[in-house]
């Protein structure tokens, strides 16, 4: 009798732990099911509001000028006083680069166009819609209105966007090789060639009566972005051959690729975030580059404006009297720059220090800085 009831406790006991163990096993599975959804939409929404910034509002804007005054010295024009040619096109959220997280979306581009708030340059913006120029006009607020010309732009109306067509064929190519947004996004090969319409346009309008022009990306100074950084202005680098074009070398020349070679592969010479230039060679420089799109455009090729550019000084396209390159260069942490910063933006920067060096009080800052 107690042998039986020994047997049946045991068989008793074993059943539960089996019932326990597989009902234990069931709920650890929906739970770790649940945590890693969870985890999974807390990661999304991190990169979502952080990295790609999907947010629905435009960020604030600093009103500096309640505590702060623009010096007379800085709204004097200097005698090698530029022009900044810049404009914004929405092209909402597209992918920039490799990574699982590299979009571009408009709240980006909002948050660096503050950083022209403080730029004390006579600005001409190119914007398409209403509700942004009234945005990039708060943002030039605290600079005297002199200093800012705004001008509504159509996308349908500027003549590269005459290509969209052309592009969207040889986008839709399976052989054609991919590289976003260059060679995916058609729309965005239009808008970089674009700057070139624009830039074409401020150079012969000439708003502002300056020497130089320059065109500058919203993005390129974004690291300024959310700092505490003075009113700075743009003026060319010392020695400036003013019968070059400048731009920032991201990677070494070589004139013997092939345009369709540069073109296909995405071969990267100079930044297009910066380029500067007298009115003269700026204006030669515009409508060479807008010939070199067609041309390359009737070889079924085509990428945005830095692959049109190593094109454009390959052995092959290289024209006689064409308008020559001064590259400039910068070594990490050369002017506060670092990673891809220092190739793609070191002339914006050069030229920022070049106005530094200028002003007795802030060049005495920066060499104080250096020292410690």
């Amino acid at each position: 009798m107690a042998l039986g009831s020994s047997i049946i406790g045991k068989v008793r006991r074993q059943y539960v732990i089996m019932r326990y163990g597989r009902w234990t096993t069931k709920k650890m599975i929906a739970a770790f099911a649940c945590l890693s959804c969870l985890g999974l939409a807390v990661y999304s929404l991190f990169h979502a509001v952080f990295t790609i910034e999907l947010l629905p509002w435009k960020p604030g804007v600093d009103n500096w000028c309640a505590y702060e005054d623009v010096p007379e010295y800085m709204l004097t024009p200097a005698p090698d006083e530029m022009t900044v040619v810049t404009m914004f096109i929405n092209l909402g959220v597209f992918k920039k680069g490799e990574g699982m997280y590299y979009y571009h979306s408009p709240h980006k581009y909002y948050r660096w166009m503050r950083t022209f708030g403080k730029m004390v340059n006579r600005v001409v913006a190119y914007i398409e819609d209403e509700g942004d120029i009234e945005y990039f006009r708060k943002v030039r607020s605290c600079l005297p209105a002199s200093h800012t010309k705004i001008i509504k732009v159509r996308r349908s109306e500027l003549p590269s966007f005459k290509h969209l067509p052309e592009i969207r064929r040889i986008y839709s190519q399976p052989s054609y090789p991919k590289r976003d947004p260059d060679t995916v996004f058609p729309e965005y090969a239009c808008t970089m060639h674009a700057k070139y319409d624009v830039l074409e346009r401020s150079v012969i309008m000439d708003f502002y009566r300056t020497p130089y022009f320059a065109w500058v990306d919203v993005g390129l100074f974004r690291q300024l972005d959310g700092t505490d950084h003075s009113l700075f202005k743009l003026v060319p680098p010392e020695k400036f051959n003013p019968e070059r074009v400048g731009m920032s070398q991201v990677m070494p020349l070589d004139p013997v690729h092939t345009p369709e070679f540069v073109m296909k592969n995405s071969q990267i010479w100079v930044s297009g975030s910066m380029v500067l230039a007298t009115k003269e060679y700026m204006l030669n420089f515009t409508r060479e580059y807008k010939q070199a799109v067609s041309d390359l455009l009737k070889e079924g090729l085509s990428n945005s404006d830095q692959g049109v550019i190593y094109a454009m000084y390959t052995a092959r396209m290289r024209r006689q009297n064409q308008v020559k390159v001064k590259t400039y260069l910068c070594h990490q942490g050369q002017l506060g720059l670092y990673g891809s910063d220092s190739r793609y933006f070191c002339l914006g920067y050069v030229c920022k220090n070049a106005w530094e060096k200028r002003v007795p009080h802030v060049s005495q800052r920066l060499r104080s800085e250096k020292q410690r």
